[in-house]
């Protein structure tokens, strides 16, 4: 029988451990760096103290008074909390649900558009805006930045900036392959054909990290 894991209403979490919008000044998924275990891809285990920055998926976390990026290329997962995120694509994602065959993961990332079509206070153009935003997000503990950003001068800021519009997008890791969960994607995944007959059969909601299981079985079945 297929072991099964679900994150239950992992959907209707904000931001999860100490949620709260994340800003240009606070760019990130939990509202304070959190204990957690870091694993490496040669499966050392590392505890310390970790966030999800949300521009490019990246991990995070507090070394001494300041904030560092860890290398991708470093790591398999991180458990943050309760949460568990694994390393996909170079992006850090959280894993909502996951059987024998494969995982759903959740990719929180900054809506871009959203952002420029915000408009800008008193009078800047969304495009300046936005620009600026970017320029901030990019520095903010970045592993290719000479500045060093103090952790408690960071957070003491975290509610000054520009609130951080976010799309939540869920996809399907099976086997290595990483497939958006979308009827198109997994259309072109398993062809046209299968996917008509399995998708008659079965009544796949996308937005259901459960029901999304039932899609990675029967891509995992037709490999």
């Amino acid at each position: 029988m297929k072991r099964i894991i679900v994150a239950a209403a992992m959907l209707l979490m904000a931001c999860g451990l100490g949620a709260q919008d994340p800003t240009t000044t606070w760019p990130y998924l939990y509202g304070d760096f959190t204990a957690g275990v870091l694993r490496q891809v040669g499966g050392a285990e590392t505890q310390g103290v970790y966030n999800i920055h949300l521009l490019h998926g990246a991990l995070h976390f507090v070394d001494g008074d300041l904030v560092r990026e860890l290398r991708s290329s470093d790591i398999f997962s991180v458990k943050i909390g309760q949460d568990i995120f694994v390393n996909v694509n170079g992006r850090m994602m959280q894993v909502v649900a996951k059987n024998d065959n494969g995982f759903v993961a959740l990719d929180n990332e900054i809506d871009m558009v959203k952002l420029n079509s915000t408009g800008g206070a008193y009078g800047s153009s969304s495009s300046s805006v936005s620009t600026q935003a970017l320029s901030s997000l990019e520095g903010i503990g970045a592993s290719n930045s000479s500045s060093n950003i103090n952790h408690m001068e960071l957070r003491s800021n975290r509610d000054n900036g520009q609130v951080l519009p976010l799309l939540k997008k869920m996809y399907m890791v099976v086997d290595g392959r990483v497939i958006y969960a979308t009827r198109k994607d997994f259309s072109e995944c398993v062809g046209s054909d299968n996917a008509k007959a399995f998708l008659k059969a079965n009544k796949i909601s996308w937005k259901d990290p459960a029901s999304i299981l039932e899609a990675i079985d029967f891509i995992a079945e037709n490999k």
